[in-house]
């Protein structure tokens, strides 16, 4: 039978889990992006309850892709972030569907699946915490420790429950707060960064450029058959087209570039420390690419044709968002100009 010093410490240690877990709610709850939500929670409970490795765990339910799909749009991810992903059927057979916290410290290389490669070897124990949003089970938060004691099955788990349930929760705002930003910031149709992100961004890139000393460059792109595409296709063609410029653009940039869709057939990608001459080579091969892999629609290939202009900072009057979009839309003109009175110079001599 405990004494009264020993329940009241037990109380105090108690209250003391409560207040952790609380500051760890209000600030998870201040996070606004998914990314920053798989950052942040591991690292705050490790700090907090001083447990060697915690990550996540999310399975490939449909539930989920909207998580997965915002991950992969954010270009700066740290992998060392990303959740463990593992299928659903795989997921409910290992953890029999538990909607309690499962804890182990023997055989963990059952659990394997749900865990890093990079953590394995030092797991003397784990805690598997139950992430559940609208009554759907899509994961877990991991805890392991090195220590086989400190998660045995027949420990206590009110307040791993506790966390289990705060981590939910937070992943449910987290997630609804994305999908907020997604639709103010991206365009549906290629789900690249809007013009308004373009603004912005330049801004900000514009703004490092000049305190470093940096060059930055920005490629305006038209796509010159867009109209001819859709009287011709379709405009269900029309969107494809779209994204397949999109896809193969997105595919050729580094890590630090960013596509943005303007407006219709107009894109801007912007170029971090890229100089005017690489911009003008980088853009050149990218209108070659899309060239010689034109959109196959229903079994017709539909050829794809750009135009741009570059403009970059060693080349400007001023360092402005206004001045960097005109000088390079003028360059697209200038472009597009000179392609017409190439093929009028081409039609006088046919005749």
């Amino acid at each position: 039978m405990q004494t009264i010093v020993e329940l009241v410490e037990r109380v105090r240690r108690n209250e003391e889990i409560a207040r952790k877990l609380f500051d760890i709610e209000v600030q998870i709850l201040n996070v606004t992006r998914l990314c920053a939500y798989f950052e942040r929670l591991p690292q705050l409970v490790r700090d907090t309850f001083q447990v060697e490795h915690v990550w996540l765990t999310l399975t490939n339910a449909l539930a989920n892709q909207p998580i997965f799909d915002a991950l992969a749009l954010e270009a700066d991810q740290d992998d060392r972030n990303l959740p463990v992903r593992i299928s659903a059927l795989d997921y409910h057979s290992l953890t029999q569907s538990s909607r309690e916290p499962i804890l182990a410290n023997e055989r963990l290389s059952r659990y394997w699946p749900l865990v890093p490669p990079t953590v394995r070897r030092e797991l003397g124990s784990l805690a598997i915490l139950p992430l559940v949003r609208e009554g759907k089970l899509l994961g877990s938060l991991n805890l392991g420790s090195v220590s086989p004691e400190r998660y045995q099955p027949d420990k206590e788990s009110f307040f791993l429950h506790q966390l289990a349930v705060k981590a939910s929760l937070c992943l449910a705002s987290v997630s609804a707060q994305e999908q907020v930003h997604f639709l103010a910031t991206r365009d549906s149709l290629t789900l690249l960064r809007n013009r308004r992100e373009m603004e912005e961004t330049l801004v900000q890139e514009l703004s490092r450029a000049r305190r470093h000393q940096l060059p930055l460059s920005l490629v305006f792109l038209d796509c010159d058959d867009f109209k001819r595409v859709n009287d011709t296709y379709g405009h269900d063609c029309g969107d494809h087209y779209l994204r397949h410029v999109a896809d193969r653009l997105s595919g050729l940039i580094r890590r630090s570039d960013t596509l943005f869709r303007f407006a219709g057939d107009e894109f801007v990608l912007l170029l971090p420390n890229q100089t005017r001459q690489g911009a003008e080579i980088f853009a050149a091969r990218a209108r070659e690419m899309l060239r010689d892999t034109p959109l196959v629609y229903q079994d017709v290939p539909v050829p794809v044709r750009l135009s741009y202009g570059v403009a970059a900072t060693d080349d400007l009057r001023e360092w402005t968002l206004q001045e960097i979009l005109r000088v390079a839309d003028q360059r697209l003109y200038q472009m597009k100009a000179l392609k017409g009175i190439e093929a009028g110079g081409s039609g006088q001599q046919a005749i």
